[in-house]
């Protein structure tokens, strides 16, 4: 390929991708600093809060609470960013409000949507909930200082942007003028390309991701300076309360009493008193805020706050690991990229018709992987929030998990039907048939506008998984050559782990920063794409082989060989992912992991199975045979997951995520290839049958970890190993008793 267009092609790359990096840390930004503000505007009412607390707990009715409009108008008074404050019952009325009659209808639009919502952004303001014990209070706050600092955050990486496109720029100018000084051929090899394109693309990522990390943990530590200032100005509004009712601040008592119930409810600080001094910084990490007190005999006085560092540094964390995460879904991002654009050019020449086109194959997973996955994080949530609007009974609550249930329902009834499916139109029309559906699905999802229609549209979506997943898996089997099988299976499996770590990265941010339908729409998109990318890849419409179907399959039941194989090796194994998917994020929360963390280790397995399956999967295909092989990999997996259970500590947690990746890498792969000497099977319908025993698995998994939940989610694990031994100890005694006259190696 011509240096010149090579320069031109890095360069296109490195802009686009430099700016969607740049877009993902905007969002994380924004969320940010959207919940540091909140929080920080949320202080000035934890006074209001503990009155009407103290006064419920005698039994006063809260509409019965006289002054409560005196107490809100307090609240807005302390803050010039609050603009207006109303206090509603359990039940959603408004009991006080400071805004007037005209704007009613605006404040009616605005319902908190589950406990765990703290705030939401519309056009007129950034509306906040702070619950108590008989309602909430609801906060409208202007969101000029967030549309501010925003501003200004974007304009700092507009700039990075530039600077990084422009020292890219330079550095192919660079190579394109010594490239011809040096003389030699006026094309450069795919290795140089590969080369120049990874150091240039994932070095601006990482400059890129490691400025915003800068960045927002100053960020950071301003907001709790916020805070701290907060805090200030309620004390000063509390104490000010007291004196304007004619007592002397002389004649304060139990102030630390009060400073220490107050310091409890700030998670973010550690100690408060009152103290003499000149406000700002000290030289013990503490901080001086001065105090105007309505009493001309009180003199000086000021709050000194200290941070609660502990919390802090916990949080700091929590950033930069969200950050790091940021960083490496741009960077996988770029490495597909560049493995597409390395692949298609070196083997477009030799591309068969007919064949599977892999730098098309694996691009296609991928994107495809981001595009039905987007909402995996927030599906549950907007389902409750559609039930809450239908104001139904209790007794109707079920129907808040019916999209799930639905989607669920027609995955299973995809895979069924997915054999069927291949055998009449082939693989590419069922590949387009199924995302065609989940795109249907999509666009149905982004303009529900109630609880019926989003249940249809997640099972449409259902449809997607059922047929794409499985008729990859298929169409693996369907090959004669073992190699192809494996090259087909490790490419797929790669890219969807990769796939899948990016979309819930993005899909949170696009959910937070603006809205669901806003995924939902992004997610057709993709799943467009996706379309035009399933031709790309060279799947065919030959159908060919052995008839699929769900009752050719179950026919297959007939060979004692393939009943031992599936009961005891196939559930188990599709039991035991219940460790990474259910497992570790309990316990995790039992340990004090924060979310972020939680992620990161979730991202490390999604990582070690991308990068990892290729090298494994091939040197245990060439050592070890495909009986031996998964035999193995149970033992191992039962070895792994039972040092969890018995050392149960953090490390152990992360060793047995590590080491569980490790083994999927392989058996993952094998489990496809184990009854391919058992006499008259196929193994399309082998691979059919796994994946219909593969979904009892998954169904039995959590029920089976819940069961003994109580006793912690490590011991809870330990009846995933019981079954993991047990299974490959029965299929080893059934297997070398009454299986082995049905294998006949095929020829």
């Amino acid at each position: 390929m011509k240096r010149g267009k090579i320069v031109r092609m890095v360069l296109v790359v490195s802009a686009l991708l430099l700016l969607f990096s740049a877009g993902l840390n905007c969002m994380a930004h924004r969320r940010m600093r959207a919940e540091s503000y909140v929080h920080a505007e949320n202080l000035y009412t934890v006074g209001i809060v503990r009155k009407l607390d103290y006064a419920i707990g005698f039994g006063k009715p809260l509409e019965k609470f006289y002054g409560l409009d005196l107490l809100l108008n307090n609240a807005t008074d302390l803050s010039d960013h609050i603009l207006s404050a109303e206090v509603r019952d359990k039940a959603g009325n408004t009991i006080v409000s400071t805004e007037g009659d005209d704007a009613e209808a605006a404040w009616d639009q605005v319902e908190q949507s589950s406990e765990g919502e703290d705030y939401q952004i519309k056009q007129d303001g950034i509306y906040t909930f702070v619950n108590f014990e008989a309602g909430q209070i609801v906060l409208r706050l202007d969101r000029g200082q967030l549309d501010s600092d925003m501003q200004e955050y974007i304009l700092r990486m507009v700039k990075m942007f530039l600077a990084i496109l422009a020292v890219i720029a330079a550095a192919l100018i660079i190579y394109y003028i010594v490239s011809r000084i040096a003389g030699g051929k006026k094309e450069a090899s795919l290795k140089q390309m590969k080369i120049l394109s990874l150091v240039l693309l994932v070095g601006g990522q990482v400059v890129l991701g490691a400025y915003a990390m800068v960045y927002d943990a100053v960020s950071y530590q301003n907001s709790v300076g916020e805070i701290s200032q907060s805090v200030a100005r309620v004390v000063q509004s509390d104490i000010n309360e007291v004196l304007d009712k004619g007592m002397k601040y002389s004649e304060l008592a139990k102030m630390d009493e009060y400073l220490n119930n107050l310091c409890g409810e700030i998670q973010e600080l550690s100690g408060m008193e009152l103290s003499e001094g000149e406000a700002g910084e000290q030289e013990d990490g503490s901080a001086l805020y001065a105090l105007s007190l309505r009493d001309s005999e009180a003199g000086e006085v000021a709050l000194r706050t200290s941070t609660n560092a502990a919390l802090v540094r916990n949080k700091m964390i929590n950033h930069i690991i969200d950050t790091v995460i940021i960083i490496m879904v741009t960077i996988f991002v770029s490495l597909e990229i560049i493995a597409f654009i390395t692949g298609h050019l070196k083997e477009r020449k030799n591309r068969v018709e007919g064949e599977l086109y892999f730098p098309g194959f694996r691009l296609f997973v991928f994107v495809s992987g981001i595009a039905f996955s987007l909402d995996s994080g927030f599906v549950s949530v907007l389902s409750r929030q559609l039930y809450e609007r239908m104001a139904l009974s209790d007794s109707m609550s079920f129907l808040s998990g019916m999209p799930n249930t639905l989607q669920s329902l027609a995955i299973v009834i995809g895979l069924f039907g997915c054999g069927s499916f291949i055998s009449r139109l082939g693989a590419r029309k069922t590949l387009l048939f199924g995302v065609g559906m989940g795109v249907l699905g999509y666009i149905l999802c982004a303009v529900s506008v109630n609880l019926p229609i989003f249940i249809a549209a997640r099972f449409i979506f259902g449809f997607c998984d059922g047929l794409v997943i499985n008729t990859i898996r298929l169409y693996a089997s369907s090959q004669k050559s073992q190699e192809m099988h494996n090259k087909i299976l490790v490419t797929y499996f790669a890219a969807i782990n990769l796939g899948i770590c990016c979309s819930v990265v993005i899909g949170g941010l696009v959910a937070d920063v603006t809205s669901y339908t806003a995924v939902f729409v992004l997610g057709a998109v993709l799943g467009i794409v996706c379309l035009f990318f399933i031709g790309f890849s060279g799947f065919t419409d030959q159908k060919g082989g052995s008839r699929m179907s769900f009752t050719g399959a179950v026919r297959q039941l007939r060979y004692r060989s393939v009943v031992v194989f599936m009961l005891f090796l196939v559930v188990p194994i599709y039991i035991a992912p219940m460790f990474v998917e259910y497992t570790f994020p309990l316990f995790g929360d039992e340990i004090g992991f924060s979310n972020s963390l939680v992620s990161g280790c979730l991202m490390l397995n999604f990582l070690i199975i991308a990068y990892l399956t290729d090298p494994i999967s091939e040197w245990v295909n060439k050592r070890i045979r495909p009986r031996t092989a998964i035999v193995l990999y149970v033992f191992l997996q039962a070895a792994s997951i039972g040092q969890f259970v018995v050392f149960a500590t953090a490390w152990s947690a992360i060793l047995a995520l590590v080491l569980t990746s490790l083994w999927d890498c392989f058996g993952m792969v094998v489990i496809d290839s184990v009854l391919d000497d058992v006499k008259g099977t196929t193994g399309e319908q082998n691979t059919l049958l796994q994946m219909i025993f593969g979904k009892a698995g998954v169904v039995l998994g959590p029920v089976l970890v819940t069961a003994n939940l109580a006793s912690g989610a490590a011991k809870a694990t330990g009846s995933v190993v019981i079954i993991l031994l047990a299974g490959v100890v029965l299929y080893m005694i059934f297997d070398a008793l009454v299986c082995k006259k049905e294998r006949s190696v095929k020829q």
